[in-house]
């Protein structure tokens, strides 16, 4: 029997969804949504919502830019965190 192993994670990559979770929460707390309008404003499944939130998600390219299209965010504001001066 083989088993599946998780790749393992790069700091750059934990760092990347860790901003994207944080972007996402900010903007979600200032447009006064719930967990629930979130996941569909952004169009991802709450489940896996809660996945990008707890750095879990391993989201594909086209998430990531829809997620920034939805939100009206650079790419580079959500995967760096940094808020637009």
């Amino acid at each position: 029997m083989t088993s599946k192993r998780k790749k393992a994670d790069t700091e750059l990559g934990t760092r990347i969804l860790r901003n994207m979770a944080r972007v996402i929460e900010r903007e979600r707390e200032t447009r006064g949504l719930n967990k629930k309008e979130m996941a569909e404003l952004i169009d991802v499944t709450y489940p896996f919502y809660f996945q990008i939130i707890d750095g879990t998600a391993n989201p594909s390219l086209q998430t990531i830019t829809r997620i920034c299209i939805n939100l009206n965010v650079p790419f580079q504001e959500l995967v760096s965190g940094a808020a637009p001066l």
